[in-house]
């Protein structure tokens, strides 16, 4: 039978239904990913929270084995084995916010938002351990030789965000445990060189609901509800690298002996994350109500971006000072993408078939793309150190630079102000090392869609350790 004009404007296969229907339900399910991998945790360890991570020309120890593997052979406890155990603590207190109403087409495809809904964010309150070996230099009197192995939690929270504003991000957690075996080799402690293989596990589980917004010629305007439950888990896997120098230890001169230059440089990894999705798109317009359900599997694809490090360190005495310029590479980082396969579609016949035909190809999923307009993001960290006989005290304050575009929809989030102390002090014959550090961000919401009604953004992280040499 041929189809009319009429009707084969309005006839969508469908293979279109499913796209609609399966690619709301993956967008909402991304949106968690994306803010795991966009909020890294530079602070891996008590040093580095201590220092605000200004801890890379002057990495000394077990915990040099991830800020500067190059440093595991070179210059302070080069010549001794050494193991920290730490344990951080993420504390963001919980807030209330206002956000558009998303529900609104206008405020959904246009980010042009007449109302406002309230939401609240629950407090996270999330555990972490660490733990990091070396073991000493081995070698000739030239050339020496040092292994080490990392254990840390690059990224991962749990959270819980409520209200008709916080449905994005409700009853979300991801976990991100990194494995990193390195090897350094230095030169008569001028210049050094470190290297290591990155083996990532990711897995996460994902509430939320997403708001799709639809035009129909400019003619019919709408908004799709998706609600879905997800979980999906991945390994990834990389490298890292890193360089040291003493560039003046030839002059005569005991400040400038002391001058140390590092790079270092972190590969993207890729993660491809697998698993289920069960999902409701709820159908509003056309005179007509509904809910299609749709089970998948899901991938969701997302990369740690390429981080570099670029620090000088300076001795004055008994007291280090740092500086680290940090530049982290998300602008050519998969943020954001999705793929389903196996889709299981129930609810969609009769009348709702209809509705959902006339929305498949009206969909705009750019509007709820959580890594839209993502740049590269620098961060400039300032840490200094006093080395006591007992006791070494630590202290830092940094300026980090956000990824995500402000004022539109997507990850929630803002510049960061850092700063941070810590203390350790020695036990045993100097030969255990017991301490803590402390750091607070602070981040200004007022140029991004989530207007909180509780001042300045907060993140602690409050890591204590003990370290053990022989």
């Amino acid at each position: 039978m041929q189809t009319t004009a009429k009707n084969r404007k309005n006839s969508i296969s469908k293979e279109q239904q499913k796209k609609f229907f399966a690619g709301a339900t993956a967008v909402a399910a991304s949106c968690v990913l994306v803010h795991a991998s966009g909020f890294r945790l530079p602070e891996q360890s008590l040093n580095g929270t201590a220092l605000n991570s200004a801890y890379i020309a002057g990495a000394y120890g077990a915990d040099a084995s991830y800020y500067n593997p190059a440093n595991m052979s070179f210059g302070r406890e080069s010549n001794v084995y050494s193991v920290e155990l730490d344990g951080s603590l993420i504390f963001i207190p919980g807030f209330s916010f206002t956000t558009g109403d998303r529900s609104v087409y206008e405020c959904a495809n246009n980010n042009q938002c007449a109302t406002q809904v309230s939401g609240s964010a629950k407090t996270t309150l999330q555990p972490v351990p660490k733990f990091f070996f070396k073991t000493r230099a081995y070698g000739t009197e030239n050339w020496k030789t040092s292994l080490g192995f990392s254990f840390t939690t690059p990224s991962g929270l749990s959270m819980d965000w409520n209200g008709a504003g916080g449905g994005f991000l409700d009853d979300v957690g991801i976990a991100m445990l990194e494995l990193n075996p390195v090897v350094s080799l230095s030169y008569k402690d001028i210049v050094s060189f470190g290297g290591g293989f990155r083996a990532i596990y990711t897995s996460g589980s994902f509430n939320n609901t997403l708001y799709v917004p639809y035009s129909l010629g400019g003619i019919i305007n709408g908004v799709t509800k998706t609600g879905q439950e997800s979980n999906a888990a991945d390994w990834g896997f990389g490298y890292n690298v890193a360089t040291t120098i003493k560039p003046f230890v030839f002059i005569e001169n005991t400040i400038l002996n002391s001058t140390i230059i590092a790079i270092t440089y972190r590969s993207e990894v890729a993660l491809n994350m697998k698993g289920k999705l069960t999902s409701k798109s709820y159908i509003d317009g056309f005179g007509m109500k509904g809910v299609v359900g749709m089970d998948a599997d899901l991938t969701l694809f997302a990369d740690l971006p390429h981080i570099l490090n670029i620090a000088i360190s300076q001795d004055y005495g008994r007291i280090r000072a740092e500086f680290v310029y940090e530049r982290t590479f998300y602008g050519s980082a998969r943020i954001f993408e999705f793929a389903y396969t196996n889709q299981y579609f129930y609810n969609i016949e009769g009348n709702l078939k209809d509705t959902a035909e006339a929305a498949a190809n009206a969909a705009n999923y750019d509007a709820v793309k959580y890594g839209n307009g993502w740049r590269d993001a620098s961060a400039y960290r300032l840490g200094v150190t006093y080395f006591g006989d007992k006791w070494t005290f630590m202290g830092g304050i940094a300026y980090d630079e956000t990824p995500a575009p402000q004022g539109k929809f997507g990850i929630p989030d803002a510049d960061a102000y850092i700063m941070s102390f810590g203390l350790r002090r020695n036990f045993i014959e100097d030969k255990l090392n017991v301490g803590l550090g402390y750091s607070l961000a602070l981040k200004d919401n007022r140029k991004s869609f989530i207007q909180s009604k509780d001042g300045l953004g907060q993140l602690h992280l409050l890591t204590i350790g003990a370290k053990y040499t022989w």
